[in-house]
């Protein structure tokens, strides 16, 4: 049996056991290990869950070890970001991953479920950001250039697709009107009755 913690997206916590810890079903069977709780088993959607941790921590790589390990940043749902060094590739299951992470300062290595409803993204990144945090969030100068950016490349697509969809013969009766296009007597339309 393998000791896990399952942390919800409400906060609340749950320890417990589980015979290995597999994602590949949409629920997990947790046998509760909690102090001064009524239950014993419970039955738990993985859409209610934040992450997973397994209760041992294998050792840490040593810091030349690190130094070659991957960088990845977990972006939660609810705006956390967790940075960590990636051990072995994550183990993508049916609904969630599996990862085997130490922390930032190398001093704790901890293998995480998280399942992908919890998860907006995960980054691998080429170093840590030195920023505080409070400058990491969005809305930090620059994110309303890049908004602008993306919001024109999304405007030009559009209209050059609009532009691809319309063929001049579909122009509307005053484009037509104004070029003597088909259907149209440009001499009677230029005629205009005097009075």
């Amino acid at each position: 049996m393998t000791d896990i913690v399952v942390s919800f997206l409400d906060g609340e916590m749950l320890y417990g056991t589980v015979p290995a810890l597999e994602m590949e079903d949409p629920f997990l069977d947790l046998s509760v290990e909690n102090l001064g709780s009524n239950a014993r088993r419970a039955l738990i959607p993985l859409t209610s869950i934040r992450q997973i941790l397994v209760g041992d921590d294998p050792p840490a790589p040593s810091q030349r070890e690190l130094e070659r390990l991957p960088r990845v940043a977990l972006r939660f749902n609810d705006g956390q970001v967790e940075r960590a060094y990636v051990v072995t590739p994550a183990r993508l299951q049916r609904f969630g991953a599996i990862w085997d992470l130490v922390d930032p300062g190398g001093e704790q290595r901890r293998l995480v479920g998280v399942p992908y409803t919890a998860i907006k993204a995960a980054f691998y990144i080429r170093h840590w950001d030195s920023r505080p945090r409070g400058s990491r969030q969005p809305g930090e100068e620059g994110a309303a250039d890049e908004s602008d950016r993306l919001a024109s490349v999304h405007a030009a697509r559009r209209s050059r697709r609009l532009g691809q969809r319309l063929r001049p013969q579909e122009a509307g009766l005053l484009e037509r009107l104004r070029s003597g296009g088909p259907g149209t007597d440009s001499e009677s339309v230029a005629a205009e009755p005097t009075a």
